[in-house]
């Protein structure tokens, strides 16, 4: 099983930009831009995500759509970066194959298994990061046009 990891580069002016802005100011408005872009990806993803066509008693219908999160990287962050990441949220409390509220077989749906053909819906949801990429750029932008109009440095 991969895990479809994608990076953008070619941010220099954007980067000498944002390190002049406060550290923890900066951390949540690149995040808040970072999460508007990483929408983009998830709604196409819950777009491509397949849903149960046969419920069983052990799984609900629409369970992968609705498991769909932007989250925060704590990885990103211990390494005193900003980032977020488009998965399947895991339940919590409770996790096993007999809870119908638990997704644990995402993978297995996205990447296929030897008895089961892939289907990418998170990869092929991948393909709109350029898109995503703009949003993100726009978020910032607005947000360095408010901040210049106004003299004040609000997330």
């Amino acid at each position: 099983m991969g895990v479809d990891t994608r990076e953008l580069q070619g941010f220099d002016d954007l980067i000498r930009k944002l390190r002049a802005v406060v550290p923890a100011m900066r951390k949540r408005v690149i995040r808040n831009a970072l999460a508007a872009g990483g929408r983009i990806v998830r709604d196409e993803a819950k777009r491509l995500a397949p849903v149960l066509q046969n419920p069983t008693p052990y799984r609900t219908r629409g369970l992968l759509k609705k498991s769909l999160t932007v989250r925060t990287s704590k990885v990103a962050r211990r390494a005193g970066d900003v980032g977020v990441f488009v998965n399947v949220k895991p339940l919590k409390v409770g996790r096993g194959a007999k809870n119908p509220r638990d997704p644990y077989y995402w993978s297995f749906v996205n990447f296929g298994t030897k008895k089961m053909a892939a289907r990418p819906f998170l990869s092929k949801a991948a393909d709109k990061l350029p898109q995503a990429l703009n949003v993100f750029k726009t978020k910032i932008g607005e947000w360095f046009a408010k901040t210049e109009r106004s003299g004040k440095v609000t997330p």
